[in-house]
């Protein structure tokens, strides 16, 4: 039962982007800053962060940046093990081996999110453009344990349940730049079109199946339309940022689960993050406020799922030819542990850009990500 329970995990993270979704997008160089952007991102990575960012560069070249891959794993109760323990204390026919595994994982949780992305660049002396797709998939996996499965050996009432929500976004960051009682402010607004969908998926705790998790029986589609709006002062190399994403509020309920009668919501309301930044050619320093949290999913089991994030970030670069990245990222809603980051990129000839990240959690939370991106 290990490998159909950790294929689930797989099928998720690697889920087609016309079903994931963008919540909270970021890019691989944000990734290994500790999440930030809002400032100190650049024009490729205007959709995802801050629409404003097209037009912080206007003499920048035409940018590609494709793809963008990444995925964070969060088990700290190690609860995908623990139900391949149910499933073989199942197998065994142990009263005793049955009762102890499904205490074992009674209350525990396991969430992933895993994302795409791919921009296109066009910085002007006017009005710059970004256009972009993402796509990221927040998934969490929670058992449903009832207390008369204790000292069963079949047919048990215990479940597990499978929720997640994806959202493919297609929208064009528009920037330009206004000096305001001296001082340069560049503004931006993202239309958007989404696709939300959303996932719920009931299994009985000694039977997976995950071959059919996304089968249309437990999916529910909305098409959307969206506002992101955006502004960054920059006075020399300080930047101080603010974003709204998501402006417009959607909620997507899922279906009724047939196996274990739960059903949910998916809550995609505005996020208003503030930045600011130090940006120089040798180093950048960042920092980045959720001012209010971002919620998730909401009902019939709690999942837990709301954040609220703080972030910090550094960039140390060798001369345009190299960067190392580091960061720290917390949640003021303690709902997700807190994550030491890294990064490394590399831009030979100030052509190709190469990026990867990697967040250190803990010994069974992990995430990485990493980008390819080109100037001409």
């Amino acid at each position: 039962m290990t490998f159909k329970t950790k294929a689930l995990v797989l099928a998720l993270a690697t889920c087609s982007a016309s079903a994931m979704a963008a919540t909270n997008p970021t890019d691989a160089r944000g990734n290994a800053m500790g999440g930030v952007g809002v400032a100190s991102g650049d024009y490729l990575s205007a959709g995802f962060h801050n629409p404003a960012l097209a037009a912080l560069d206007p003499e920048s070249a035409f940018g590609v940046l494709v793809p963008y891959l990444g995925a964070e794993v969060r088990d700290p109760d190690e609860l995908v093990d623990g139900l391949d323990d149910v499933a073989d204390a199942f197998d065994t026919n142990d009263a005793n081996q049955i009762e102890q595994s499904l205490r074992a994982v009674q209350g525990d949780k396991a969430y992933l999110d895993a994302g795409v992305g791919a921009a296109v660049g066009i910085p002007t002396g006017s009005v710059s453009a970004t256009l972009y797709t993402s796509g990221l998939i927040e998934g969490a996996v929670l058992p449903d344990i009832d207390t008369s499965d204790f000292g069963v050996t079949s047919n048990p009432n215990s479940n597990a349940t499978i929720i997640a929500a994806g959202i493919g976004e297609l929208g064009v960051a528009l920037a330009t730049n206004l000096e305001l009682a001296g001082q340069r402010v560049a503004v931006g607004v993202t239309p958007k079109l989404q696709r939300v969908t959303t996932y719920n998926y009931g299994v009985a705790v000694d039977d997976y199946d995950t071959d059919d998790w996304d089968d249309s029986r437990y999916r529910e589609e909305e098409n959307t339309f969206n506002l992101d709006l955006g502004a960054v002062w920059q006075s020399g190399p300080y930047r101080v940022g603010l974003a709204g994403k998501n402006l417009i509020s959607q909620d997507v309920d899922t279906v009724t689960s047939a196996r274990t009668g739960h059903s949910f919501t998916y809550e995609l309301e505005p996020q208003i993050t503030l930045g600011s930044a130090f940006v120089s050619d040798f180093v950048t320093l960042a920092a980045d406020l959720d001012l209010n949290k971002k919620k998730g999913f909401k009902g019939t089991l709690d999942v837990d799922d709301d954040t609220q994030f703080f972030r910090i970030g550094a960039e140390f670069d060798a001369f345009g030819h190299a960067q190392l990245r580091t960061g720290y990222r917390a949640d003021l809603e303690d709902n997700v542990d807190n994550a030491f980051t890294l990064g490394l990129g590399l831009s030979p000839f100030g052509v190709a850009n190469f990026d990867i990240a990697a967040s250190i959690i803990d010994s069974n939370s992990y995430g990485g990500s990493a980008q390819l991106a080109f100037t001409f």
